[in-house]
């Protein structure tokens, strides 16, 4: 079975909200595009990814050829080495394809199991969990949104977000690293987490995610540890950038005032496990690990938990700006991961993609289908998206 044809898309993802600004970037908005991938085989077999990292500073016409150029005229079963029903890595034509661009090595495990009639969770080594926890990652600074409500406008948002079921929830700090006076943006934080906590009540998760908010100010992180030790914070998420004295001297502050909170980081790793990362690692500063689900790819997060084994850390893949294609993959690899913690959720309202796992308490009820289990509502593409589509062949 040969890939015959390819195309890509762009589609609208739509938020159920505005979201506001993070600690260095501007209001997000309420719309981001998907750049979706379709891979279609000579035996009726359709792969999708999507290859958003490939258009953050190219073409379309750059990615078109990328993609005809690794995947176009490939037998399906050359995409992976595959051994009593694992894939143990890419084929030999695909390996420096998949590593560079790792969305391609997503596609493949799609492809492949829809082709054989297999689960990617499968391919990835089995289930190991019957369901993903997730949570809700869109509470950034709303209060900026509504500031006459402040503080309060975003412990309504995390009721919402319990209300819809979600049993975690991640809170954007760092208002003093670019948007406030540092003492202010410190203390507004702080009334932030603490009106948070009051909301959704103690049995919630919650975390906290600075965006490296607080650079050379670990003062006012301190003080931020002391005065939300009473909100007992499951993880704080890069309070600073990757540092192993910053760590260091953060792990002290937490002995210091009470704080269990899990310190995770790695979204920005260029190149997993890198150096300063490796550290982190072997000297116990990091609990979690984040590079992008989709950026990077099943293949080289199945490297990055070989690495792993051994640790005590966590695999924590950042997932923002992957849309409801994100959620599909990380179900998968969530599924198949025995480290896994949580997914990263925009709450994205479904489009062409579906249908989405079942969602209760919580966590999205694991189903194996083919593949990732992704059918594309072709209806509504031709009506709505089809006009956008480019194709080789």
């Amino acid at each position: 079975m040969k890939i015959t044809e390819i195309s890509v898309t762009p589609v609208p993802s739509h938020y159920r909200k505005e979201l506001g600004k993070n600690a260095y970037a501007d209001n997000i908005g309420q719309q981001r595009l998907e750049w979706v991938v379709r891979a279609r085989t000579d035996g009726g077999v359709e792969g999708v990814t999507i290859g958003n990292s490939a258009m953050w500073s190219g073409r379309v016409e750059d990615l078109l050829k990328l993609l005809k150029a690794s995947l176009l005229g490939r037998d399906v079963d050359s995409l992976l080495r595959v051994q009593d029903g694992i894939v143990t890595g890419p084929g030999a034509d695909t390996a420096r394809a998949f590593r560079s661009h790792g969305w391609m090595s997503i596609l493949a495990f799609d492809l492949y199991g829809k082709a054989h009639g297999v689960s990617a969770i499968s391919l990835l080594g089995g289930k190991a969990h019957d369901t993903v926890p997730a949570y809700d990652t869109t509470l950034y600074f709303q209060d900026f949104l509504v500031p006459e409500k402040g503080a309060q406008q975003v412990a309504e948002e995390a009721a919402e977000a319990k209300a819809a079921g979600y049993r975690a929830l991640k809170i954007k700090t760092g208002r003093g690293g670019r948007w406030m006076m540092p003492e202010a943006g410190m203390r507004r934080d702080v009334d932030v987490v603490l009106g948070v906590r009051e909301a959704v009540g103690p049995d919630f998760q919650i975390f906290v995610d600075a965006n490296f908010g607080y650079d050379d100010q670990l003062h006012l992180l301190e003080d931020f540890i002391r005065e939300t030790a009473p909100a007992n914070i499951d993880w704080l998420e890069e309070m600073i950038t990757h540092d192993v004295a910053g760590y260091r001297a953060m792990r002290e502050m937490q002995a210091k005032h009470g704080s269990k909170a899990l310190l995770v980081c790695g979204e920005t790793d260029r190149d997993p496990i890198s150096e300063t990362f490796r550290h982190l690692i072997e000297d116990g500063l990091i609990d979690g690990y984040q590079p992008d689900i989709v950026n990077y790819g099943f293949l080289r997060w199945m490297e990055i938990e070989q690495a792993l084994r051994g640790t005590k850390v966590r695999s924590i893949p950042h997932n923002f700006g992957n849309g409801t294609f994100g959620t599909f993959a990380t179900v998968a690899f969530g599924a198949a991961s025995k480290t896994f913690m949580s997914l990263e959720d925009e709450r994205n309202i479904p489009h062409i993609f579906g249908p989405f796992p079942p969602f209760k308490d919580g966590a999205y009820q694991v189903q194996e289908k083919p593949g990732l289990g992704i059918a594309v509502d072709e209806d509504l593409f031709q009506a709505k998206y089809a006009l956008h589509e480019w194709r080789v062949n």
